[in-house]
């Protein structure tokens, strides 16, 4: 785990010199070496430029032409919205894909510094972030520290002033905090709980509840067949554990019967679910390879509304046991 960022360049210039040439080597010690050194200088001054040009085009002091302060564009754009339920006659609370777009690219900012040594010199604050109608992000007025030695302390500042800041433009964007899905809930909750390590950044900016709704079904294909097959052939001691700790084990399927189109899915099987985790898992697949039968494009949305824990399991599982990295999930984000 560690608590700090082995982000050393560490430029070790390999010479190595064969033994016929050290007399010619003497002889030219002082000029050549006055020159590898300005090399070297040189060197590791055009890496370290490269290693941060990725970074930069966060942080924006221009005159932010097209992008507006957060607190404006959250007072004008709902960022947590109630939609049907598809199959009762429930509704269920959300945040809506730019929300989630806007916390995953502050998240990600904050990462990529982290990942280069550098932190926040000072809390970010809601006045930092301009956000674009499309939901791009960009910092203005905040400063990271020149590259060095990172601790984790330094890097769970930086979160939990994160989670003040996402929670403060849902509030103002007329969100009551007590409606926030739970998945999103326990995004905000990781950040803030300030007991993370170094090698949890990459679940945190990867975090299932700041996908794209329309993204959802995809990434829970990719994840069931991480767990399912892949585990269920290498390691089947991974698998018992995760479908062990999955949710909703009492009620599972009392939910899905009682919504009447996922009720559809489960009458018209030839193998009758029972009450386990894996038939659980085999239902939700089901219906998302099946979407065309349902004759609806929000029977994914529905899905999240009735289990909106589930991925987020699968997900937080699948990263204690070591295995979330190799999904290729951060490539799932829009």
């Amino acid at each position: 785990m560690g608590n700090t960022l082995g982000l050393g360049l560490g430029v070790g210039l390999g010479l190595g010199l064969c033994a016929g040439a050290g007399a010619v080597m003497q002889q030219a010690a002082a000029p050549n070496m006055e020159h590898l050194k300005r090399n070297t200088e040189a060197l590791v001054t055009k890496v370290v430029t490269s290693r941060h040009q990725n970074n930069t085009e966060d942080i924006d002091e221009s005159s932010a032409e097209g992008l507006r302060d957060a607190m404006s564009y959250a007072k004008e754009n709902p960022m947590l919205i109630q939609v049907p339920v598809l199959g009762t006659a429930r509704k269920f609370w959300r945040l809506s894909d730019k929300a989630t777009r806007i916390s995953r690219k502050l998240a990600l900012i904050l990462w990529n510094y982290h990942k280069a040594g550098r932190y926040l010199t000072a809390p970010l604050k809601v006045s930092n972030v301009w956000i674009g109608s499309t939901g791009s992000v960009k910092l203005r007025g905040a400063s990271f520290s020149p590259k060095g030695f990172i601790s984790i302390e330094r890097v769970r500042d930086d979160y939990k002033h994160l989670s003040k800041v996402l929670i403060l433009l849902i509030k103002t964007s007329g969100g009551d905090i007590d409606n926030l899905p739970p998945d999103y809930w326990e995004f905000l909750m990781l950040l803030g709980r300030g007991t993370f390590t170094m090698k949890d950044e990459f679940f945190i900016v990867n975090h299932v509840a700041l996908l794209p709704m329309e993204n959802r079904t995809e990434v829970f294909l990719m994840l069931h067949d991480r767990i399912v097959n892949y585990l269920g052939r290498t390691d089947r001691a991974k698998k018992k554990k995760i479908l062990c700790n999955l949710p909703y084990k009492d009620n599972w399927l009392d939910t899905a019967r009682a919504n009447e189109v996922i009720n559809k899915g489960v009458v018209k099987v030839q193998n009758e679910y029972r009450r386990t985790p894996i038939d659980l898992l085999r239902l939700n697949r089901n219906v998302r390879c099946h979407m065309h039968q349902y004759n609806s494009n929000n029977i994914e949305e529905t899905l999240y509304c009735e289990w909106p824990e589930l991925l987020m399991v699968m997900e937080n599982m699948l990263h204690l046991v070591g295995e979330l990295v190799d999904t290729g999930i951060e490539n799932k984000f829009g």
